[in-house]
């Protein structure tokens, strides 16, 4: 339906449906995964893996000559299922642990980042100085949560400040369970800084009246009644050899 109107089709998938993510995923999965675990992994030189979710994926490759063969071949596979390569979301990109050494031999500042799953990856290191992949909440995604936050929070006025509270706790909780992850500690921090910044805005428009003051707003989030911060998702394990018999991972 667009528009109001409705109209059939036996081709294609429903912009923005809720089946559209299932079919995609078990179409792909004969076009795309076995077709590459089975045929065109065995053909590189070195390493290769696929990682997909839905209609987004990442293809890496330990020689570059099989990734930038893999991008031809893809074009080809994908045309004989009637589909197409987003040229604006697709490239060849250094990365890993050679990266920086090989874009410094070419005179290049640092290697290129990626956006997958709402995150814009990059070349980290460690405090040891390891190669790490380093991952931060992606800007647009950012900007965009904190518009829709920010409109929700507007129409949620007529309905009190309960109402404004209930939903801008489970909205920012969310987000940390989402974008909780090693190293996004900074952005997660800023990110609820903003939101709350937009909820104090809202609290204060319900009517010509000022509601809240920000000393009675600050203790507020000192009393932990909001999510707090922190990193969910642990990515970086310790490595089985620093572990002891019979104590956890964290």
């Amino acid at each position: 339906m667009e528009d109001g109107a409705v109209s059939a089709s036996e081709e294609g998938t429903p912009q923005g449906g809720l089946v559209s993510p299932v079919l995609a995923n078990i179409y792909l999965h004969y076009v795309l995964d076995m077709w590459f675990e089975i045929r065109y992994a065995r053909t590189c030189h070195g390493k290769a893996y696929l990682v997909r979710y839905a209609d987004d994926f990442i293809a890496c490759f330990q020689n570059e000559e099989d990734a930038r063969r893999f991008r031809s071949e893809l074009t080809k596979r994908l045309a004989e299922f009637d589909l197409e390569v987003e040229p604006s979301k697709t490239a060849v990109l250094r990365f890993g642990n050679g990266a920086q050494r090989n874009c410094d031999r070419d005179g290049l500042r640092r290697p290129k980042t990626f956006n997958f799953l709402g995150f814009t990856h990059y070349v980290g290191r460690s405090c040891s100085g390891r190669f790490v992949v380093g991952r931060r909440t992606e800007g647009k995604r950012f900007r965009k949560k904190l518009q829709m936050l920010n409109k929700r929070l507007r129409q949620l006025r007529v309905e009190g400040g309960k109402a404004m509270m209930d939903y801008f706790k489970r909205h920012l909780g969310g987000h940390i369970r989402y974008y909780g992850v090693s190293g996004n500690y900074r952005q997660l921090k800023a990110y609820a800084y903003w939101a709350s910044r937009l909820l104090f805005k809202w609290l204060n428009r319900r009517s010509q009246r000022r509601s809240i003051t920000w000393e009675r707003f600050s203790k507020v989030l000192r009393e932990g009644l909001l999510p707090r911060v922190r990193i969910v998702h642990n990515l970086y394990p310790k490595p089985l050899w620093m572990t002891q018999t019979g104590s956890r991972m964290v």
